[in-house]
């Protein structure tokens, strides 16, 4: 079953919003996927959600503003996992976004732990990227962004109980 969430013209950004029985998948203004939220680790208490190809910063903000807050609610989960092993974009500039408005709604909303992973590549985004994970890390609690697989990220996730 499809269902479509949000519509592009209901959109600041473009973005429309569609949920199948397995996920909830965003797609940018040209129809291309940027963001998906998956229930696969769901039964360990963990919500996936992952970036890919090239996301701007008011996509983003939408994205998490809105359905992913909705969405960590509605499962019920304590966790996250946040793959940005396939985003071809910087996100330093949503940091104080994610800090001041999402985070605080998220932890409020029950989470205790996130794990982050991205790939290691040598690129100049990858070491922006690395820059703006450490520094989003630093600044809130039960954030750990050095995973570079899921399997890593998942199983310290599968440790904090």
């Amino acid at each position: 079953m499809r269902v479509v969430l949000r519509q592009s013209t209901e959109t600041r950004t473009g973005i429309s919003v569609v949920k199948t029985a397995r996920a909830i998948d965003t797609f940018n203004i040209l129809g291309s996927r940027i963001h998906t939220i998956e229930s696969t680790y769901c039964a360990d208490g963990i919500l996936t959600h992952r970036w890919f190809g090239e996301v701007f910063d008011e996509e983003i903000k939408e994205i998490l503003g809105v359905h992913f807050v909705d969405a960590f609610i509605e499962s019920k989960c304590t966790k996250l996992l946040a793959d940005l092993s396939q985003w071809a974009a910087s996100w330093d500039g949503v940091n104080d976004f994610l800090r001041d408005d999402v985070m605080p709604r998220l932890f409020a909303a029950g989470l205790r732990h996130l794990a982050v992973f991205v790939k290691r590549d040598e690129g100049t985004e990858d070491h922006a990227n690395r820059f703006a994970l450490e520094r989003f890390a630093n600044e809130i609690d039960n954030v750990n962004a050095s995973f570079s697989s899921e399997k890593a990220a998942v199983e310290w996730l599968r440790a904090r109980g």
